[in-house]
């Protein structure tokens, strides 16, 4: 790997991981167009905690609250957690195999790009009244975090749909959803912490390190475009590129 493709794919996970478009399932793709026939498994957590980094500086302040007057979203977010760490550890090893398969991430994102139009169709037409977070529905998205390890799933598309879906407001889904991510990202960096310390102490020491900062910009960015998309009612906007980038996939 070379340090413009570092910088590339640091850009396109900043972008990917917050746009509800998946992330690992665009490192595949362009890991596969670079030629790196093996799938850079540690540079992609090494990624994932640059724009974690991101996702605690815009959300500074609603972390800070989770400790004072908003405990409940943060008991939420624990129960939210436990199907997302069940899932993803008894998957883990089964999942990995994907991550080299680019026309399984296609289909993926063909699923994504369905469940994103489902939200945006259900809380455009229906009628039902905004529910606020409770223990049902912090595990029904839990679970569709966990269900997003799948590469080509994506994680921030399934969790503020499924929030959506649930009931909760646009904002509350896109909030939740992102504070959901702190703890999952977290734990799947340090399950991985070992491979990434090799590539950081070894010569791709400079390529992770700069692959992370651009995913931490680019991901403070692209949080902020995501909101905007989101009050203006563009969501189903990702939906559409999805669908696109799928079939493309499939077929190329």
């Amino acid at each position: 790997m070379t340090l413009l493709q570092a910088v590339v794919l640091g850009i396109v996970q900043g972008i990917t991981e917050f746009f509800p478009i998946s992330s690992s399932g665009h490192l595949v793709i362009f890991q596969s167009l670079f030629g790196l026939k093996e799938p850079q498994l540690a540079f992609d957590v090494f990624l994932h905690f640059g724009t974690l980094i991101s996702i605690i500086v815009f959300f500074r302040k609603d972390i800070i609250s989770l400790f004072g007057e908003n405990r409940k979203t943060l008991l939420f977010i624990i129960i939210a957690s436990v199907p997302t760490f069940i899932i993803g550890f008894f998957a883990k090893d089964a999942v990995e195999k994907f991550f080299g398969m680019p026309r399984i991430v296609g289909f993926m994102l063909c699923l994504t790009g369905v469940w994103l139009f489902a939200a945006y169709i259900y809380c455009k037409y229906s009628r039902k009244k905004e529910r606020g977070l409770g223990v049902v529905n912090s595990i029904i998205v839990g679970i569709a975090q966990g269900i997003a390890v799948m590469p080509g799933i994506s994680r921030s598309g399934a969790t503020i749909a499924t929030g959506m879906l649930s009931g909760l407001s646009k904002e509350e889904a896109f909030r939740f959803s992102f504070l959901l991510a702190l703890p999952a990202v977290f734990g799947a960096s340090v399950l991985k912490a070992h491979k990434i310390t090799e590539g950081v102490m070894g010569e791709d020491a400079v390529l992770f390190l700069a692959g992370g900062m651009i995913a931490a910009i680019t991901g403070f960015i692209a949080i902020k475009v995501l909101l905007r998309l989101i009050k203006a009612d563009k969501f189903q906007l990702f939906g559409i590129y999805c669908v696109l980038a799928g079939i493309l996939i499939i077929f190329r």
